[in-house]
């Protein structure tokens, strides 16, 4: 079951969580709210609120997709992990941030700290439960210029997700860059940051390995 949000009225860059109607927000990503206690919940900014085949894809785990366009990793830290991760005790997370962040400045360090945050709440609350990390989308045009922050920002994530077990990070980042160290303009939307479905299909095909591998590891030692 694959479920999508992505049509938000509020994409702007600055937001009072305070103010967000979250029982929206479920209900429009999960038709049978609240989503079940056990399964999977993809967060992030647009890229993952994009991904409309995440259901296919990581088939036949469940999975409950809350992206919310224009957010970054600070986002997730003053407010997914309380309202769209914690209530709902799934058994993994799939986050995607780090887009937006880099776009407005925030530097790898920064962006680690604000990683940090989140997981270190989720784990509290939530020490059976496995995050996956994503790496950061080399958009092409303008952004593509921070392709050095941002390479540095994967490092950056990837060296915190070595240190815990729970944490895995997956590069969904080098699939989508050419030979000519460029983006693969064919993975992504004409005159856009965001991917097509061929962008999805890289996401796909580095992504699904890995979350139904250690998923069905796990659930064959709860058995």
């Amino acid at each position: 079951m694959a479920l999508l949000f992505t049509d938000l009225p509020f994409a702007c860059a600055q937001r009072d969580w305070n103010q967000t109607d979250w029982k929206a927000i479920v209900k429009k990503g999960s038709p049978d709210a609240p989503p079940r206690p056990g399964e999977v919940i993809c967060i992030g900014s647009s890229h993952m609120a994009r991904w409309e085949s995440v259901g296919r894809d990581l088939a036949p785990l469940t999975v409950y997709n809350f992206g919310i366009g224009g957010t970054t990793m600070k986002d997730a830290a003053q407010a997914f992990a309380r309202n769209l991760v914690i209530p709902y005790r799934p058994r993994a997370i799939v986050l995607y941030e780090g887009s937006n962040d880099i776009a407005r400045g925030t530097t790898p360090d920064q962006i680690r700290d604000q990683f940090r945050d989140f997981y270190s709440q989720v784990h509290e609350a939530l020490p059976k439960s496995r995050l996956y990390v994503l790496g950061i989308v080399p958009s092409p045009g303008s952004r593509f210029k921070s392709w050095d922050k941002i390479k540095l920002a994967n490092a950056t994530l990837e060296r915190e997700c070595e240190l815990r077990p729970w944490l895995t990070f997956i590069d969904t980042t080098s699939g989508l860059i050419g030979q000519d160290e460029q983006p693969r303009v064919e993975c992504f939307i004409p005159n856009d940051i965001h991917m097509n479905s061929k962008g999805y299909e890289v996401w796909a095909a580095e992504v699904a390995p890995v979350v139904l591998r250690v998923e069905r590891a796990h659930q064959a030692q709860n058995k």
